[in-house]
């Protein structure tokens, strides 16, 4: 969520503004949604306007729209919201839409062609909505309920808890689903009426707890918060159609502080390099692309606390 001027960096922050046991955060009291800015030369981080909201603890922004969309995240039901930021970066709201399940987690937006893809943790479906040409969340277009099963794998006894997904291109969407140990792929079509068509299900090795996922050139890679490092899969083409293939698993201990729980993955911008956030160990461990396969090699991980400090 960032914007960027020749000496600073500007972003925008979510946080859980009320308690959420569930979600590991009792004693949450955070702002809502907040506003800084980095000082690149000086690493100073300078906090702006504040903006109270229930949990939002995904958020999307466009700096060239001056958009920024955020979901609520109580444990039951919560919300679509839009804002468009000032002058001065401060939020002006717009409005906001009840996603239609439990504990939304993860927002993408496809601003092209005004739409928002809501991933709910609790209510074990995916959503995808309609927005105005304001930024506004219009209306709930289809809902998709994740499957219970996979390649002839009955995952039903788990139960299906959907994190986070991802456009692969105009008219294909990649949903993960945590507690089933799952990567979907769904064909979006925007007929009338709108649905999301599940057009493969891949099963990953039971216990990976499959969490986010970054694509370059085909490949998408996916963090494992509860097995550690990161799973390599590609989209492919098979006679009946695309459907998604499982290349490789590369181990990530982290600093070995306590076990790492991996959560966001993404790629460089210009360089084949991947980076993968560890939780509780507090460390960043870093992979090189090696090959138009996609396959990565270890190159070693970051001291986040040391960086904290200064030290690093």
């Amino acid at each position: 969520m960032t914007d960027q001027r020749e000496d600073t960096i500007a972003f925008y922050v979510g946080s859980y503004s009320i308690p959420s046991p569930w979600a590991g955060a009792p004693g949450a009291h955070g702002a809502g949604i907040c506003r800084a800015e980095l000082n690149i030369e000086s690493s100073e981080i300078v906090f702006g306007p504040k903006e109270w909201q229930i949990n939002p603890s995904f958020l999307v922004h466009d700096q060239h729209t001056r958009h920024l969309w955020a979901i609520t995240e109580p444990e039951f039901a919560g919300d679509l919201v839009s804002y468009r930021t000032n002058a001065v970066g401060a939020l002006d709201f717009i409005a906001g839409l009840a996603t239609g399940a439990d504990a939304p987690c993860h927002l993408v937006i496809d601003w092209n062609r005004r739409l928002a893809f809501v991933a709910h943790y609790h209510g074990g479906s995916v959503t995808m909505l309609s927005l105005t040409g304001s930024g506004a969340p219009l209306q709930r277009l289809a809902m998709a309920a994740l499957p219970a099963s996979a390649r002839g794998e009955d995952r039903s006894q788990a139960r299906s808890r959907p994190h986070a997904s991802l456009l692969l291109d105009d008219d294909e969407l990649l949903v993960i689903d945590t507690g089933r140990d799952l990567v979907l792929l769904y064909k979006i079509c925007l007929g009338s009426p709108a649905r999301l068509e599940l057009v493969d299900a891949l099963p990953l090795p039971s216990g990976f707890g499959p969490r986010h996922m970054a694509h370059s050139r085909g490949v998408i890679y996916v963090s494992n918060q509860n097995s550690g490092g990161v799973s390599v899969i590609a989209r492919i083409m098979r006679s009946e159609g695309p459907g998604l293939e499982l290349r490789s698993v590369i181990s990530a201990p982290g600093l070995g502080r306590t076990p790492p729980v991996p959560s966001e993955i993404a790629i460089h911008p210009k360089l084949d390099v991947v980076y993968m956030a560890n939780r509780m160990d507090d460390s960043l461990s870093i992979f090189s692309i090696e090959s138009e396969r996609g396959e990565l090699a270890s190159r070693g991980c970051i001291d986040i606390r040391a960086l904290q400090m200064g030290i690093g």
